[in-house]
């Protein structure tokens, strides 16, 4: 039970990456940005391809692609959001615009890799035991990373200008241009932030377990849920929160019940909406 336990809080540190992005991206512009898939998986297999094929050295591969990344999110949202929104489109034709842009990129990337799962690393990755538990190195460093890139982050959000501006935005986009805040800046270091860390997500991904290119959006899900569990009136609190009960209940969920685990993610999300749709950290 506690390997699993184990197994469930390095999930959970890959679905805070995502959930922290998109509920940032959601709070502050109210988009349901489904493309937040297409960027996780750009970023995966331009690592791949950085660090398999082109042998780029590991530091390098990881700036490229988190950069890549970043300008890629920002990218989708002044070729397709902002465009619709200045000719009058709703928050539906964005989700659908969204949606279209996350599956033009799954098709593309079927097309490209014909569905071939695709590891980063070479070899067995280092792991260490105690006692009956074996965990490995490489969770350790991403859960270490998560939890000192959500303080950083939570500091930056809390101390300077663009973080008044995010928060500004997060509490009343219309007041916040009515008192001077720059939000089209504001807007873009949003999109620029949470889309690096869809990026770090992917290169993560890929150097862990591998892709396919239905796998950001399968993860996309999970870390949905994890973002209306926790809910997005306290960002920080509610993807992590979110992300850790997600993380467990899907590391328990694929132990005792492997064929059942999208079901149960389901069951969750309906019941959650029931009982509480604000979120438990609302």
């Amino acid at each position: 039970m506690l390997q699993v336990l184990i197994s469930g809080l390095s999930l959970s540190a890959y679905y805070a990456l995502l959930a922290l992005g998109f509920a940032m991206i959601y709070s502050t512009l109210r988009i349901f940005n489904i493309a937040h898939a297409a960027v996780f998986g750009a970023a995966a297999y331009t690592f791949y391809f950085l660090y398999r094929v082109a042998n780029v050295n590991l530091l390098a591969c990881v700036l490229v692609t988190i950069v890549f990344a970043a300008l890629f999110g920002l990218l989708i949202d002044f070729a397709v959001y902002r465009p619709l929104t200045a000719r009058g489109g709703g928050t539906f034709n964005i989700f659908i615009a969204s949606l279209g842009v996350a599956t033009l990129f799954e098709a593309g990337a079927l097309l490209a890799t014909h569905g071939t799962p695709l590891v980063a690393h070479a070899g067995s990755l280092e792991s260490i035991s105690v006692g009956a538990v074996s965990f490995r190195m490489l969770d350790v460093i991403v859960v270490g990373s998560v939890a000192v890139l959500y303080g950083a982050l939570f500091y930056a959000i809390m101390t300077t200008r663009t973080g008044l501006e995010i928060r500004a935005l997060a509490d009343n986009h219309t007041m916040a241009g009515v008192v001077g805040i720059d939000t089209n800046r504001a807007r873009t270091s949003i999109f620029l932030i949470a889309s690096a860390l869809a990026g770090l997500a992917g290169i993560l991904t890929v150097y862990d377990s591998g892709v396919v290119p239905t796998t950001g959006l399968n993860l996309l899900f999970v870390t949905f849920v994890a973002v209306i569990f926790g809910g997005t009136r306290r960002l920080f609190m509610g993807a992590l929160g979110g992300s850790l009960v997600m993380g467990l209940v899907t590391a328990f969920a694929g132990f005792f019940f492997p064929q059942w685990v999208m079901v149960i993610v389901f069951v969750l999300l309906i019941g959650l909406l029931i009982a509480r749709p604000q979120g438990f950290f609302a």
